[in-house]
């Protein structure tokens, strides 16, 4: 707060830039405005932050998944990108500022479809790699005993990953997913899909489960 000289040339009152003038007792008091809280990237607000860390590490995490997840989502890239999509469950189900990790990997989901997905997989560790096993459903709804497995090892830690495309088939009831023995010492986030090529445009996906980490 200051006083202002009465031999001030300038007088002003009310709101002028940062400052409130205004008469007491005969004399002109200029007092500074409190600030406005920031809206901006400048200044955040602590749930701001929250909201714009949140962003930048699902953005970090699913970066290098981005030809897995186009691949994944293909059915409904006219509307987003495979990044996009499964931004969207991560970011709101999965994600939890106070939890360390702060991203739950159950939540990231590597493909969305109508085809029936796999029943009651299960992921275990070998000698030699990674071994996964599931129910045989090949007769129920629009499965198939020739659709094919896909499989994702994902090791976020180290922005690492395996995308094992074609991993056999649904009728196989298993697969093997062979690791070196760099990788053999690593743990690794285990996801599993089917699809069924239709024709060079159209492709059946399922819904993809997490497995666990293995």
């Amino acid at each position: 707060m200051a006083t202002l000289s009465d031999s001030s040339v300038i007088q002003p009152q009310g709101k002028v830039g940062g400052f409130t003038f205004y008469k007491l007792n005969g004399k002109i008091i200029m007092r500074s405005l409190p600030r406005a809280p920031h809206k901006n990237g400048t200044d955040p607000t602590p749930l701001q932050k929250v909201y714009q860390n949140r962003l930048a590490e699902v953005n970090s995490y699913l970066r290098s998944l981005s030809r897995v997840l186009d691949f994944g989502y293909q059915n409904f890239l006219d509307q987003k990108t495979g990044v996009n999509w499964a931004h969207t469950n991560v970011s709101t189900k999965g994600y939890n500022h106070q939890a360390n990790p702060r991203i739950n990997p159950a939540f990231l989901q590597i493909s969305r479809g109508s085809l029936l997905g796999v029943e009651d997989p299960l992921a275990v560790r070998t000698a030699d790699g990674i071994s996964i096993s599931w129910k045989n459903n090949s007769i129920e709804g629009n499965a198939s005993e020739g659709d094919s497995v896909m499989i994702l090892l994902n090791q976020p830690e180290l922005t690492k990953h395996h995308w094992i495309k074609e991993a056999g088939r649904r009728r196989d009831l298993q697969a093997l997913v062979p690791l070196d023995a760099e990788n053999l010492e690593k743990e690794w986030e285990v996801y599993l899909a089917f699809y069924r090529t239709l024709n060079l445009k159209k492709t059946m996906i399922s819904d993809s489960m997490y497995l666990g980490r293995v």
